[in-house]
Order: structure tokens, then sequence, then C-alpha cells
């Protein structure tokens, strides 16, 4: 087997068998707005993936950094992609949409044939809600990760961005078989702390600095708990670009060399563009062309800021006059379908949720409340001070639109630190996180 890295989630793995599978594709400009791939992948290589002409393609989630239109858009439609199968048509439609025609749902934990000579795969779903263990109310599959069988007995396991903590790495070891490699994840993918309106510099870099540890940690028990021979730290391999650039200082992301130091040199793998992993001698091939090998949290915000100019595409958004289009009435339309779909979810939140809408000028547009308990839901004058836990989301009109309308994900671009997010008490609220996708015209 061999793997060679792209970015981010993407690995072209080489079975032994000869056939080619693609994971996450997301390897050519932003996505989510405002998120670059770091290292930047060079063009000479990119051009070599679309050319492979992979056997298969696999995505985990729904995400534009596994699922990206724009990387996608050069494959040849007929490709098999490989998704689990969750609970909503979501990821098959949206696939289904770009125009692939063989989309295969494996279900999961079982194991099932992977290309047509001998090699076998088994998916796995959410794992948990958070990195800390807490399990999700919201009846929405999200994550999934990829345990794959060669035909000459090498085991490899693709964690993706799924959750996975110790207690799961050790029965999958057990279960499954310790991998001889492992794609583990290493950092978090949300705004926190990059987009948390209530603190100044020093709170976030404290708070990124506390998150990174407790990452480190996670990722070094996990590594523990599998016991594979060689791990490659992957996911969350981005910075941000456009209006968010400056925010790349506190990204939470742990080095090279923090990692190194956690589970050993001789077990991680830190892969850059374009590098191969042969798990025959499970000796790492450095591909001459990448860039920022070793890079430095300074030199990381550095290339950041290079991409300051680039404007995230909702700022084309050409918003319909203020008579033609109700504010108010679009969000009380949205603000009911969520009340009915966590009415569908047997989902039990008590929380405030604000949405300061800007214009383009940074003046508010609108002040909406809408509530996770009942069916209120109506513009407002001022955030209302109660013991009651409450979130405010400040964003622009025209991002706004396109999340209501489903051009763009609640879920994914919270993520991008262009919503700037408080929140009384200052706590992780992970279903009302993920639930927010509900709060659209078409839910």
């Amino acid at each position: 087997m061999q793997v060679r890295y792209v970015a981010n989630a993407c690995f072209l793995i080489t079975l032994s068998t000869g056939e080619r599978l693609l994971t996450d594709p997301w390897f050519d400009g932003p996505c989510q707005q405002t998120w670059w791939n770091f290292p930047p992948v060079p063009d000479a290589l990119k051009a070599e993936i679309w050319g492979s002409r992979p056997d298969l393609i696999y995505i985990s989630h729904l995400h534009h950094d596994h699922l990206h239109p724009r990387t996608l858009a050069p494959f040849d439609r007929s490709t098999p992609v490989l998704i689990g199968k969750l609970n909503t048509p979501n990821l098959k439609n949206a696939i289904r949409a770009l125009g692939f025609t063989a989309i295969a749902e494996l279900p999961f934990e079982t194991r099932v044939p992977l290309g047509t000579n001998g090699c076998e795969a088994v998916l796995f779903k959410d794992f948990h809600g958070t990195t800390r263990g807490d399990e999700t109310q919201v009846d929405y599959d999200l994550d999934t990760s990829l345990y794959v069988f060669d035909a000459d007995g090498t085991r490899l396991f693709n964690a993706v961005d799924n959750t996975i903590l110790p207690a799961d790495a050790a029965r999958i070891a057990a279960e499954y078989g310790a991998p001889d490699i492992a794609m583990l994840p290493y950092a978090s993918a949300s705004l926190y702390p990059m987009g948390m309106g209530d603190y100044d510099d020093a709170a976030k870099l404290s708070a990124m600095r506390a998150l990174r540890e407790r990452t480190r940690g996670n990722f070094r028990e996990n590594v523990r708990a599998l016991g594979a021979r060689r791990v490659i730290p992957a996911g969350g391999e981005y910075v941000l670009g456009g209006p968010a650039a400056g925010l790349s200082r506190f990204l939470p992301q742990p080095l090279a060399a923090e990692l190194a130091a956690e589970v050993g040199g001789e077990v991680l793998a830190k892969l850059y563009p374009g590098d191969v992993l042969e798990s025959a001698t499970l000796t790492v091939t450095e591909d001459p062309r990448a860039t920022h090998r070793g890079f430095t949290d300074s030199e990381r915000a550095a290339y950041a800021l290079t991409l300051a100019d680039r404007a995230p595409s909702f700022t084309e958004t050409v918003l319909p006059a203020d008579l033609a289009f109700d504010w108010p009435r679009a969000l009380k339309k949205c603000g009911a379908n969520y009340a009915v779909r966590r009415a569908k979810m047997g989902l039990v939140l008590a929380a405030d949720i604000y949405l300061d809408v800007r214009r383009p000028d940074g003046t508010r547009r609108l002040l909406f409340r809408f509530a996770t308990d009942n069916d209120e839901a109506a513009a407002v004058t001022e955030v209302t001070a109660s013991d009651r836990a409450r979130l405010v989301y400040e964003l622009d009109e025209r991002l706004l639109f396109n999340l209501i309308v489903g051009l763009l994900s609640w879920n994914a671009m919270e993520a991008s630190a262009l919503i700037t997010l408080r929140r009384s008490p200052d706590e992780y609220m992970h279903d009302v996180h993920r639930s927010i996708v509900h709060f659209t015209l078409l839910s």
C-alpha cells in the first residue's frame, strides 16, 4: 500500500492490487468562504491528482473541506463514490447533484468488498458529539471513518474528522486489528477561539493554548490505544483568508514538533503535499515541491495574511430591495421550520439565539431572536439579559441570506470565523451547533 498526501483530509491511496482510492478531495481553491489549504498545494500536484483517474472516491461527510465541488469538477462522473449509509439523504443528494452516478452507501461496521481484487473496507459512524465524549441529542448522522484491509494484509484506518476517543480507538484495535497506518485528527475545525466576540486577544491566545494542550493529549492517547505503527496527523490543515485572515494567529492546530514530542518521531509521519508513505517500509518519500516544511505558528499566520485580499463569495450576493424581501417574515418562517425539526428529533434545548444581522457597511439591519424550546421567533430591539443560556451570532446580511436559502450550511459556516459569536454562559452548546442546520427556509 502507498499513501500519498495531498491536502487536509485528501489522500491518494494505492492498494497492493493497483487500485486507487481518493479520500475527501479538497485541494483547489477556498472552502467555507475563507479556508485555504496550508501548506499550499502546488499546481503540478493538483494536475497529477486530477489526472490519476482514481478507481474509487471516499467522501466522509458533507462539509466542503471534504466534499468540495470545485476540486471534484474534473473527475469522471462515473467514478464510484463510497459513503456511509447515513440516516439522512443529504450527503448522497449533494454528491448526486454534482453529477456522480455511482454512489455506494456502505453499512456501518460491516466488512464489504473494496474494489474488485480482494480488498475490504469497514465504515464507522459518529463516535461522539464532541472530543470530550459528549453524546448528541440530534439524530443527524454526520461524520464517518474508514478502515481499509488491503489484499496483502496491510491495514489502514482513517478517522477523518470523527471525534474519536481512546476508548473508541482501543475497541477498533481489538475488533479489527491494530492498523499499520492511521490518519488521526489533531485539530479542531471550529470558530473557537478565533471568532469569539467576547474574547480579547489575550483571552483568545489563552483559549487556543488550552485547546491545543487538550488536543495534543487526546491525540497521544488515541495513538497509544490504536497501536498503529505509523500515524499521520490529518485534517485541520488550513488557514483563514479574506476578512478572517488575521484570526489565523489563534488557530489551535498543534505543530508537527509538538505532536512528535507526544508520540515519538518514529511513530509520527507528518506529511506535506505530495509526500508518500510506503506501508512495506513505513518510510516517507518527500516531494521536493512541498513548501513550508516544519512551519511555525508565525509562518502559518504570515501566510494567511497573504490571503487577506480574497473576498468571500457571499459578498457577491445582491439582495433584493427591502420591500421585496421581508427579513422578519423570512426569519420567522426559518424559526417555525426549526421548531418542527426539533420536535421531530425530540431535541430538548433551552436557549435563546439572537441574529445580529449587519449591512455591508457594518450597521445593524435587524436583531432577531428565536428560542430553542418553543416556537417564539421575532425581531427585537435588544439582547435581553436573563438566566437563560443565549448565543448571539453577528453576521453579514448577505451571508445570512446564503445560509437560510441553503446555499451555505450553518454547521460548516460557523467554523469559517465569518460569524462572530458571543455566548452566555461561555460554554459550548453542541446540540445547538449541530441542529441549527435546520434554521432555513427549506428545512
